[in-house]
């Protein structure tokens, strides 16, 4: 009996083996980035053949290509990150380029130019990714995680933020926001690149964590064709993940009756002379770092909501002549 057992324990192992080694790697696309462009002399002929190199600065993840015939080079499905662009060819001096921010959802040109010398010379350049984005004809706008962090949040719930892009409304009462003119509840959202709607329309099954958001983009306008299931907007929403470093955050936010002023409908009595209960607290953590340096990296948060709140309510009670 114990044979048989481990007979079966080790077919189910070599089934997990044999299923995990040989499946696909499956891709994300709207929740990714990318980057092309073309690779020149300073005659402005294109360079084919040109060896690029794109690292990840945070976790030193690097991805090759090279230079088609028409002197382009291509990268896709990339972690919204920062990024060191390095383009080597023969005869010209290396090209480097660190600080390269890629923006959850864009599609970033940067064309090269190189200059004639030494390969072991090093031309190196700092500054930002191009504001103009030719690649794509959709209008949106990305929400950094400073202004994520930043700004005041009425129960750390990130949605209100969408109306810091253009074409962006915030109805009062509303927990939705309008996007381009369009209801609340026929936007779609994104986490990570996987839609989070429930089947009733427009209702989110579950808001990340403040502190876990690195960033999202609001899509207002002419989207591409691997948007769908809206018509709206699109809110794509990239969640943290871990790095060559160790890093976290504490957090904890309070709201106490004694620190808010009295309701105007709630005045003081002698029966109940103190103000409405109003006792909110939320806490928690998010850290992430490396397991094995430049190989394998993990994130967790977590975060604990204790609420204790008294309503108001204000009723019209008819007189004993109205009865």
């Amino acid at each position: 009996m114990n044979i048989r057992r481990l007979r079966s324990y080790l077919f189910l192992f070599r089934l997990y083996l044999l299923t995990s080694l040989s499946a696909p790697v499956l891709y994300a696309q709207v929740g990714s980035t990318e980057l092309t462009g073309e690779v020149r002399d300073q005659t402005r002929l294109v360079i084919a053949g040109a060896t690029v190199a794109l690292t990840n600065a945070q976790t030193n993840q690097r991805y090759g290509s090279r230079t088609k015939t028409g002197g382009v080079y291509a990268f896709t499905h990339l972690k919204p990150r920062v990024y060191t662009l390095t383009i080597e060819a023969p005869g010209f001096k290396r090209f480097r380029q660190d600080g390269l921010r890629l923006a959850t959802g864009e599609r970033v040109r940067l064309d090269v130019e190189l200059v004639i010398g030494d390969v072991s010379e090093t031309l190196l350049v700092t500054g930002e990714t191009p504001l103009l984005r030719t690649e794509t004809g959709s209008l949106g706008q990305v929400i950094g995680n400073r202004t994520i962090l930043d700004l005041p949040l009425n129960g750390r719930n990130f949605v209100p933020l969408v109306a810091l892009s253009s074409g962006v409304a915030l109805p009062p009462g509303s927990s939705f926001p309008r996007i381009n003119g369009g209801r609340p509840r026929v936007n779609e959202y994104l986490y990570d690149g996987i839609s989070v709607l429930q089947p009733e329309p427009g209702q989110v099954a579950f808001f990340p964590i403040i502190d876990s958001i690195q960033e999202f983009k609001v899509e207002a306008n002419s989207p591409s064709a691997e948007f769908g299931r809206f018509n709206g907007g699109v809110i794509n929403l990239t969640t943290k993940s871990g790095t060559n470093e160790l890093h976290g955050s504490v957090f904890e936010f309070l709201r106490n009756e004694a620190l808010n002023s009295r309701n105007l409908f709630a005045a003081a009595t002698s029966a109940n002379p103190k103000k409405p209960l109003f006792r909110r607290s939320q806490f928690g953590f998010v850290l992430g770092g490396p397991l094995i340096k430049d190989k394998t990296f993990f994130f967790a948060d977590y975060q604990g909501t204790r609420q204790d709140i008294g309503r108001v309510r204000i009723s019209t009670v008819p007189t004993l002549l109205q009865r």
